[in-house]
């Protein structure tokens, strides 16, 4: 009765690990998502950075002319009242 009950738990404990190292949805697909997970939250953090700099750059347009001047040469070329501009060409 022993030597039966041996040998069930043995065929039981094999069944389960062939299942855990085997199967779809065993320890290769743990490996997998977490494979994934760890890229998504890469992803994650550069858009929370962007997102960081948005925000901060939002703010100093809404509390400021300096920014909102800034904003304008850079980006749109223009200039104030009075300035000549020159444009190097190289």
């Amino acid at each position: 009765m022993k030597k039966i009950l041996v040998i069930t738990l043995l065929i039981l404990l094999a069944i389960f690990q062939y299942q855990l190292w085997f199967s779809t949805d065993g320890i290769n697909k743990i490996f997998s998502l977490k494979r994934v997970v760890d890229e998504q939250q890469i992803k994650n953090n550069l858009a929370q950075k962007h997102n960081d700099t948005v925000r901060s750059s939002i703010g100093a347009l809404k509390k400021g002319n300096l920014a909102i001047e800034e904003h304008a040469r850079l980006d749109l070329g223009m200039i104030k009242k009075g300035e000549v501009f020159y444009q190097v060409v190289k």
